[in-house]
């Protein structure tokens, strides 16, 4: 039976938080984090001001989230050691984690995935929090359309502690402006949890998530791929879900490759099972238009990310 992505309460990392007063990686013991419902604020059009053509291309209301399928969140204690290093981009580093213990016990495969850790960098908390509350969202979505999520983790550092990843694999924007937060404000009022993590320099915060495949290769695809990535865009729209800012090569992802692994599920709305996954959320935004629209603005993006793909598979020696 698959581990429930609510069932870990804490999450002990060891080799990601380095003392400097003693030169040693201490255990960083993180706990769970709940993204409140109203964190990140809806884009809503309203429709008595428009004109009858867009008002065919919104709904009367923002899309609710749809009814959790989980149990009641679990106790479980997760204990790894960060290993390879897989990628970072504008707001995380993201490693494998290997060794992994579930309540003091290697985990069976066949419940547990392998497993990957995204840490948010410094000035990046508000983004990671933001990211969280779009996997609770989309929580239909995990292990058809996006990867399972099995939390998000945070630990207060001490004086002398420090993240040795933030510099090792410092990003390439280092401006302290927060995009996802910039959007927040046209759309609303940003959250007082947000502004105090735009702030805040001193904790590490996770996603702990199913480990999936390789990212989309370079080059020209087959058709059948190109469609099976539309696809999951049409899946996240079915629930109002904008993501046509990230819409990038380096953010579709094959599904899970090794053996064993979790199986694929059927979308909850075409029951497809898909060969790929979409990652990073940290641009998403929540609205209330109709799929099919939100379907129609990803063709354009979706045409010039197959594009460059190709393109920079021909340049590729």
């Amino acid at each position: 039976m698959a581990l429930p992505q609510n069932a870990i309460k804490t999450v002990t990392l060891e080799g990601v938080v380095e003392n400097t007063a003693t030169r040693q990686f201490d255990p960083a013991v993180l706990h769970r984090m709940s993204a409140p419902l109203d964190l990140v604020p809806s884009c809503y059009d309203p429709r008595p001001n428009q004109s009858p053509s867009w008002v065919k291309t919104l709904l009367e209301s923002v899309p609710e989230r749809p009814p959790s399928r989980l149990p009641p969140p679990g106790t479980s204690q997760l204990h790894g050691h960060l290993a390879t290093f897989l990628g970072d981009g504008r707001s995380g580093i993201v490693f494998a984690l290997d060794n992994v213990q579930l309540d003091g016990a290697t985990p069976d495969p066949r419940s547990v995935p392998r497993l990957v850790v995204k840490i948010a960098r410094p000035n990046r908390l508000a983004a990671l929090a933001r990211e969280a509350w779009f996997y609770d969202e989309m929580e239909c979505l995990q292990g058809s359309t996006i990867a399972r999520c099995y939390g998000w983790f945070e630990m207060q550092l001490s004086l002398d502690q420090t993240v040795p990843a933030w510099k090792a694999h410092p990003a390439e924007d280092t401006t302290e402006e927060d995009y996802a937060l910039e959007n927040d404000k046209i759309y609303g009022t940003v959250h007082p949890d947000q502004l105090a993590r735009t702030a805040r320099r001193d904790v590490i915060s996770v996603l702990l998530l199913e480990q999936l495949g390789p990212r989309m290769p370079l080059g020209p695809l087959p058709d059948s791929a190109k469609n099976d990535i539309t696809s999951l865009y049409e899946d996240i729209s079915h629930l109002g879900i904008a993501v046509a800012e990230d819409v990038r090569w380096q953010n579709i992802l094959q599904a899970p490759q090794y053996e064993p692994c979790l199986p694929s599920l059927p979308s909850p709305f075409t029951n497809r099972v898909h060969s790929w996954r979409k990652i990073d959320f940290e641009l998403a935004v929540k609205t209330n238009l109709t799929p099919w629209q939100l379907s129609t603005s990803y063709e354009s993006h979706l045409d010039s990310m197959f594009e460059d793909a190709e393109e920079e598979g021909a340049e590729d020696p």
